[in-house]
């Protein structure tokens, strides 16, 4: 089983951080200095266990939303079987609390290897870390990014359940700052498993691909005085106007002619100033952006080639232009920059540090504080939505 984190993207605190909100209410729980688990070097206080429950809570809710018989407004999913992304297993209540154990135990486990590596993560970077966690703590991450009209403080949610502003900083923007270091300092040059240019260089070309493609609307799109947008389908004529010009254009780069060449045409074309073409380096049966057809598309194409394709259909079909460049013209920008060099890296070895981490929180000697522990029951989290105006109104009506 994974553990609960990603490095680069910094996934444990992202999803720590949101998945507190899927909680609300419940008898408040006095802040208490008990410990959870410690080993001989440190004692993790029983907030980041709690907090550690929650994030578990959140994950597996998300596995048994998939089950046939998950009703939201009862807690009886706990007692189902989920299946987690690795395929494992398990009575949700009993996986939840094995998921905790693993993420406390990797908290203790990754300030351990800190050590081992000598790797360094200073005041002033625990600083920072706290400073970024106290702005989610007091108004939230929504508002954090500049959504202010979604001002929902963790401290709300969390402090009823005996989680403390430390506990909170301490699992999220202090664990990746530590997390992170960790991660450089191993992988890095000069580490237990550095990884050398060679090597990153190999992953790079055979994994990630440089793509560009230029979309087209197969329809109109117009706005009225309500500011509500109608697309309308092109005709037939007009649609196969616009596919016989990108075909051409395809045409030209496998026949020879550069994309630029051929962008300039377009533009000109069509009197178009601004540059419609999206570009990227990435490993694209990862990207997020693409769509399946688009992925298949790039994934066909040779070095230099281009093809099209159509996605959708009626008011929402758009024609794409793909064009697939030379990887290797990309290893300079990427392996020699810092913060390039730093995402290949992090996409390269994450699996390998999460297997890493795991398998040392497995061997880890740790005192459990189990009569403490007990006292915590994934069902905690639970809350019965509210009933939706319509239901309450409709209640209302048979209670006349």
């Amino acid at each position: 089983m994974k553990p609960f984190m990603k490095v680069g993207s910094f996934l444990l605190a992202v999803v720590m951080l949101f998945s507190a909100f899927v909680v609300a209410g419940c008898t408040p729980i006095n802040l208490n200095k008990e410990w959870s688990y410690r080993t001989s070097n440190e004692e993790l206080p029983i907030g980041v266990y709690i907090y550690s429950l929650d994030s578990a809570y959140a994950q597996a809710e998300s596995y048994a939303k998939e089950l046939k018989d998950y009703d939201s407004s009862s807690d009886s999913w706990l007692d189902m079987e989920i299946t987690d992304d690795d395929g494992n297993k398990a009575v949700a209540r009993e996986w939840i609390k094995d998921q905790a154990k693993t993420i406390c135990l990797t908290y203790l486990v990754v300030n351990e290897q800190l050590k081992a590596e000598g790797a360094k993560v200073t005041d002033e970077m625990i600083a920072s870390a706290d400073e970024a966690a106290k702005t989610n703590w007091n108004v939230g991450p929504y508002a954090a990014m500049g959504y202010m009209d979604y001002i929902m403080p963790m401290k709300d949610t969390l402090e009823k359940y005996g989680v403390s502003f430390e506990s909170f900083a301490y699992c999220t923007n202090e664990y990746s700052t530590r997390s992170q270091a960790l991660f450089d300092a191993m992988y890095n040059e000069g580490g237990s498993q550095a990884v050398s240019d060679e090597e990153l260089t190999k992953y790079f070309t055979e994994n990630y691909t440089d793509y560009k493609y230029i979309p087209v609307n197969l329809y109109t799109s117009s706005t009225d005085e309500a500011g509500q947008a109608t697309n309308v389908a092109l005709s037939d004529k007009e649609v196969k106007k616009i596919k016989s010009e990108i075909d051409g254009y395809s045409k030209d780069i496998n026949g020879g002619k550069s994309f630029d060449d051929v962008l300039k045409a377009y533009m000109k074309a069509n009197k178009i100033e601004a540059d419609p073409t999206v570009k990227a380096v990435d490993v694209v049966k990862d990207s997020t952006s693409l769509g399946d057809e688009l992925k298949e598309a790039i994934g066909k194409l040779k070095t230099r080639k281009a093809a099209t394709v159509q996605v959708g259909s009626g008011e929402s079909a758009v024609y794409y232009l793909v064009f697939k460049g030379d990887i290797n013209k990309d290893v300079d920008e990427y392996i020699n920059n810092e913060s390039n060099r730093a995402s290949v890296l992090n996409k390269m070895k994450s699996e390998d540090y999460e297997k890493y981490l795991k398998d040392l929180a497995d061997k880890l000697d740790a005192e459990e504080n189990t009569s403490i522990i007990d006292k915590y029951n994934p069902s905690m989290f639970f809350v019965k939505p509210e009933p939706t105006t319509a239901a309450q109104s409709s209640d209302s009506e048979s209670e006349k």
